[in-house]
């Protein structure tokens, strides 16, 4: 008989990330460009918010100001929860990536013509305008931005489960 697994002394592990949504004056949001080998070879879109996972016993803005800083020598000052996205686990055809929740923060406007510095797996940024989101990203990115978008717009924060197709 499978003994109560006690979720207290003995949680299952998963990832917290703390993303940014960072905008321009025209609304655009930025994004960055992972290297192919942070892809894991996989054939998808190597577009994501700026941030990351954060460390054991991190707070969460506080890892979301050092992966900004560190992968784009930007500091920011985060803003607001605009939405949190419950990731499950999925098998990839090169990796299995475990369950994870997500949490993106505003991290302002800041100019369009902005200097980055990169660093860690990040190799480029790109300005996407709220229009162009569902061509150029994943479907759980684009759904997460959209839903961050409509908070900063005014609507509630939203929470997302899953991998939208």
């Amino acid at each position: 008989m499978q003994t109560a697994r006690d979720h207290f002394t003995d949680p299952p592990p998963r990832r917290l990330g703390a993303l940014g949504i960072i905008r321009n004056s025209a609304g655009a949001v930025l994004m960055t460009e992972k290297s192919q080998d942070a892809l894991r070879g996989e054939e998808r879109t190597p577009w994501f918010h700026p941030g990351g996972c954060v460390e054991a016993d991190e707070a969460l803005l506080d890892g979301l100001v050092r992966h900004i800083r560190t992968k784009l020598g930007l500091t920011v000052k985060p803003g607001r929860l605009l939405a949190v996205h419950h990731m499950y686990e999925q098998q990839h055809p090169t990796h299995l990536s475990k369950e994870g929740i997500n949490f993106l923060f505003d991290c302002g406007v800041i100019d369009q013509d902005t200097p980055f510095t990169y660093g860690g797996s990040i190799k480029s940024t790109r300005w996407i305008s709220p229009d162009e989101l569902d061509e150029h990203l994943t479907p759980f990115t684009a759904a997460r931005t959209h839903a961050a978008l409509r908070a900063l717009s005014g609507q509630h924060v939203e929470v997302l489960a899953g991998h939208p197709q």
